[in-house]
């Protein structure tokens, strides 16, 4: 639900790793688009997908395909690109197999399990502007999603915003309310998901820090992000 929320209407999604199809469905079901090519590796999701897709009554408007990656699909520009729910290296292996087909301003949403510090690195290395990310927090975990618009130039990001993530957005509303003191777990407002995330994070940080010294920069400059948070 909420990788759709970055989906213009109408938009032609492709969805690598489409496991059990639930974003095709989510697309059709919220009238969002109807133009969607599901991909998947793996043929035992790819037959759970059929399924859901036609207990849906969607036979004929998602066209599922057994495909790795994006291999032998070439694009216009137009489509909108979803890979989530795998590993951010395994994400920057799909990109980098099929950069050189793709257009400029190309559309990516991506949603990186692990490894998001290596995807956000690469990302900048070759070209793929983060616009936007928001942090979802689902049964206790927290997943990072980034919008992404492919531009061919090569910008510099910090060890920090590889880590904990760019241009991330935060309802400012939600500071109104936010009390950095309380208990309550059940908080699920975009500042107290936000803050709990970086809060995550830091204590990774601080293990890492033990075998890895660029961590202890990185576990500083979140101190003074939620910091920040608490002080604005």
């Amino acid at each position: 639900m909420a990788l759709i929320r970055w989906i213009k209407p109408d938009s032609f999604v492709i969805d690598v790793g489409t496991d059990h199809a639930y974003l095709p469905i989510a697309l059709i079901d919220r009238k969002i688009t109807h133009k969607i090519l599901a991909i998947d590796n793996n043929y035992k999701p790819l037959v759970k997908g059929r399924h859901n897709i036609r207990l849906a009554g969607y036979t004929d408007l998602i066209q599922l395909r057994f495909n790795d990656g994006l291999k032998n699909i070439n694009f216009t520009g137009d489509e909108v690109i979803v890979i989530a729910g795998m590993g951010g290296v395994l994400i920057s292996n799909i990109l980098q197999e099929a950069k050189s087909r793709f257009q400029k301003n190309q559309t990516f949403i991506l949603q990186p399990n692990w490894t998001w510090y290596e995807l956000r690195k690469w990302l900048a290395d070759n070209g793929f502007q983060i616009e936007q990310e928001q942090v979802i927090k689902e049964q206790n975990k927290f997943y990072s999603q980034l919008l992404v618009k492919y531009t061919g130039e090569k910008y510099a990001i910090t060890d920090t915003e590889a880590f904990c993530g760019i241009n991330i957005n935060i309802d400012d509303n939600s500071k109104l309310n936010f009390d950095p003191a309380s208990t309550n777990s059940e908080d699920d407002s975009p500042l107290a998901v936000y803050s709990a995330y970086l809060s995550r994070l830091k204590r990774l940080a601080e293990r890492k820090s033990r075998s890895i010294a660029l961590y202890h920069k990185i576990r500083q400059d979140i101190e003074s992000m939620i910091a920040k948070l608490y002080s604005d």
